[in-house]
């Protein structure tokens, strides 16, 4: 979900630049390599709000995101979903000099993929007697490539097999992004037809729609706690608690899918004017609505041909979990071969 603009991200590269030359500049003792996978769960608290699509029927026109939640409007009921982006698998490569036994620096590029997170809602259709209800499945997860230079600080002593480590720094991520599947049935809207030449082009009886959200700059803190065994000179395997504070911030969502009992309502370059305006397939999130901003609850001259902007929102990306691998150690102490030649002893 990640989308970073050039100026803002700017001292982040510059950061990790120094940090690429210190690797190359350092009299270090051995070059590593680094190959992880591992899990993670929400964290401790698991106390954040996950965001998702609004569904309201009664306000149909307001498109937004808002706290995902198990709503059943029959029962009056009304849980809020927790827990974060950051849950899920990942995978980590990683390149890095230790200075000597004790202190090093790495520079890893890790791929993780969220678990999907889903709920269910249950919302009244208004102008319905008696009482009639739609039932909406709201599936989210996301993807992304981030960038994580380190510090790490080892415990290892000459001769050591067995050794604790850390690792601690900053994440930033560099691209991705989070999606929202959205699946409305309401069987009571089986007999009116679909209507796209008026708004709001909602609901028929079977609603499918997706969300995509892009991300602007968002920085967070990385580390790990781990044991590693080191059987040969030039390898060791490991195993480590890792943990990771982020919170990432919106730059945009748009709606890449709105289809109505089959019919497609998104905007048609070649037939403007029969789908879904701009203003109701795109949001542009801002830090703060004002009177001029393309806003209808702010602005009533508001531009249906330009997205929407929104109040920018923040979603989750902190976990706490476990990695294993292997790392691999490269100096000319470790990588030199071995003289075969017996030293012959003089009688």
């Amino acid at each position: 979900m990640y989308e970073q603009q050039p100026k803002a991200m700017k001292k982040y590269y510059i950061l990790t630049t120094l940090i690429i030359l210190a690797f190359v500049n350092a009299n270090a003792q051995e070059w590593t390599v680094r190959v992880a996978g591992g899990y993670a769960g929400p964290g401790l608290l698991n106390t954040e709000n996950i965001l998702g699509p609004k569904i309201d029927p009664s306000s149909p026109s307001t498109d937004a995101l808002v706290n995902l939640a198990n709503i059943n409007d029959s029962l009056k009921t009304y849980k809020p979903i927790h827990g974060s982006y950051g849950t899920g698998g990942n995978v980590t490569l990683g390149v890095g000099y230790m200075f000597n036994n004790y202190i090093g620096l790495d520079l890893g590029v890790s791929y993780a993929h969220s678990s999907t997170i889903s709920c269910t809602e249950i919302r009244t259709l208004p102008g319905f007697t008696p009482a009639t209800y739609l039932y909406a499945n709201i599936n989210t997860s996301s993807w992304a490539i981030a960038v994580l230079p380190s510090l790490v600080i080892t415990g290892q002593k000459t001769g050591w097999k067995v050794y604790p480590y850390g690792r601690f720094g900053i994440i930033l991520p560099v691209a991705g992004k989070l999606t929202d599947n959205v699946d409305i049935s309401a069987p009571a809207l089986a007999s009116s037809p679909v209507n796209l030449n008026s708004e709001p082009f909602w609901l028929g009886s079977h609603t499918q729609v997706q969300l995509v959200t892009q991300a602007t700059v968002s920085l967070g803190f990385n580390g790990a706690l781990g044991v590693a065994y080191r059987p040969l000179p030039f390898m060791n395997v490991f195993l480590e608690v890792s943990g990771q504070y982020l919170n990432v911030r919106g730059k945009s969502s748009e709606i890449t899918k709105w289809t109505t009992d089959g019919v497609n309502d998104l905007p048609d370059p070649n037939n403007p004017g029969t789908t879904r305006s701009v203003y109701r397939t795109k949001i542009t999130y801002v830090d703060q609505l004002t009177a001029t901003s393309n806003n209808a609850q702010y602005n009533t001259s508001y531009d249906k041909n330009k997205p929407k902007e929104d109040v920018r929102p923040t979603v989750p990306g902190s976990y706490l979990g476990f990695n294993v691998g292997v790392t691999f150690f490269l100096s000319k102490k470790t990588l030199k071969k071995q003289d075969k030649t017996a030293t012959t002893t003089k009688k």
